[in-house]
């Protein structure tokens, strides 16, 4: 069969949905930076004075929020809407950053953590089904997949980047400014078309007007329940019929696990251990950053070309490297190498590891499937911050760096094994 979008017009070619979803990524990821790289750790951690768990636990409740309903978020995008799912989705989240503009207790800091989550929830199974469905036709999946993870990349850096530049002895202005941006990504929203799915011939429904209206009303819900429940057990009969090996799942688990360690310590870190200034930290930022960006699209033309397996070798090589580097000194020239090379690691890792899931999902129900996918990867970033301000407030700064190498170095040993394994076909 062959895919199509359809909609109430006739709305943007596949080519501009999937613009309008980088426009919406790097719109998010520039809010969600802003906040949990720059604003809330230092905020809720110096002026506060809460312990780095405490800002942990609000951060994981952001990414159990995000996680924990990607799967059915998929669902809904496919099955009910894709506008208004994701409309839906970012106008909770822009209410989770006017209830932080407003408030700041730290009862609200976290409630609006988990609205934050929430409500970006249904973008990356949008974003996954989008590339897969252009791939097919057009092929370039690993390019596509490095041109979003720019989108990651620029909106997550610039957030923390911008942040810094407009801070002063306040945070107020630079909630204001986010609040503004979700209003604009939301609009951004409305632009997409009605739904994206598979199109199916059309039953001959039994007209039922002769029916009184709760019979009616009986009758409809009955349909979609059985239409709900069918479309249930055509994912899970999917997944089964995918024979993935076991060791995927824990290294999907990892791969986010390593990075979520860091993200509630790395700005706490810098500015107090390292005591390097916000207009310093930006410097970092931007050395980091653009190293990973400039290297996105040349590493995913290369993975189309020569397959994941040594791109993903090499990247988790390297960030172990960066990450053992970055723990073990506090001397400048060291953390700027260290910084140099996690920029290029991951400019491998990114591109690669999103092509060779998209390689593994199935023709059907992919919305569905990339979001269970996604959930399984979720859960890494829902532990990797709990772990991260365990380690700190127990082992001390150096240990949620330390622990973040170790995963990676074990991801590195997984991938190994997967590499060579008859089950999955990594190159």
């Amino acid at each position: 069969m062959n895919n199509r979008l359809i909609g109430s017009e006739p709305k943007p070619k596949l080519f501009s949905v999937f613009a309008c979803m980088w426009a919406i990524v790097f719109l998010t990821e520039f809010v969600k930076g802003a906040l949990l790289v720059t604003v809330l750790p230092v905020y809720m951690h110096n002026s506060l004075g809460l312990s780095t768990f405490t800002v942990s636990l609000a951060f994981s409740l952001q990414y159990v929020g995000d996680n924990a309903l990607r799967s059915p978020a998929g669902w809904l995008a496919e099955h009910v809407g894709l506008r208004r799912t994701v409309a839906a989705g970012l106008l909770i989240s822009w209410a989770a950053v006017a209830v932080m503009a407003i408030s700041m207790t730290s009862a609200s800091l976290v409630i609006a953590c988990a609205l934050l989550g929430i409500g970006t929830a249904p973008i990356w199974p949008v974003v996954m089904s989008t590339i897969s469905m252009e791939s097919e036709a057009s092929g370039g999946a690993g390019t596509k997949m490095g041109i979003i993870q720019i989108a990651t990349l620029a909106g997550t850096g610039g957030g923390p980047l911008v942040a810094n530049l407009i801070v002063g002895d306040s945070y107020r202005i630079v909630f204001w400014v986010l609040l503004g941006i979700m209003a604009l990504v939301t609009a951004a929203a409305l632009l997409l078309p009605g739904r994206m799915r598979w199109s199916v011939p059309k039953i001959a429904r039994r007209p039922h007007a002769h029916f009184s209206f709760p019979k009616r009303v009986r009758r409809v819900v009955k349909r979609r329940t059985v239409r709900s429940v069918y479309s249930v057990r055509k994912v899970f009969r999917a997944l089964t019929a995918l024979k993935l090996t076991p060791l995927l799942y824990p290294a999907m688990f990892l791969q986010t696990f390593a990075i979520g360690i860091l993200t509630p310590v790395i700005t706490v870190y810098v500015r107090n251990e390292l005591g390097l200034t916000p207009g310093q930290f930006n410097v970092l930022l931007i050395v980091g950053g653009g190293v990973a960006v400039a290297g996105l699209i040349p590493a995913g033309r290369l993975v189309d070309k020569f397959g994941t397996r040594w791109f993903l070798h090499i990247g988790f090589l390297l960030a172990v490297i960066a990450l053992a580097g970055f723990a073990s000194t506090r001397a400048m020239p060291l953390v700027w190498c260290s910084v140099v090379i996690a920029g290029l690691g991951f400019a491998m890792i990114l591109p690669a590891w999103n092509t060779l899931l998209a390689q593994l999902v199935p023709e059907t129900e992919r919305g569905a499937i990339w979001g269970v996918f996604l959930t399984l990867q979720g859960a890494g970033t829902v532990l990797g911050p709990l772990a991260g301000g365990w380690t700190w407030d127990s082992l001390g700064p150096q240990a949620p760096f330390w622990a973040s190498a170790s995963s990676m170095a074990l991801l590195l040993l997984i991938h190994a094994s997967m590499a060579w394994s008859r089950k999955v076909q990594a190159a």
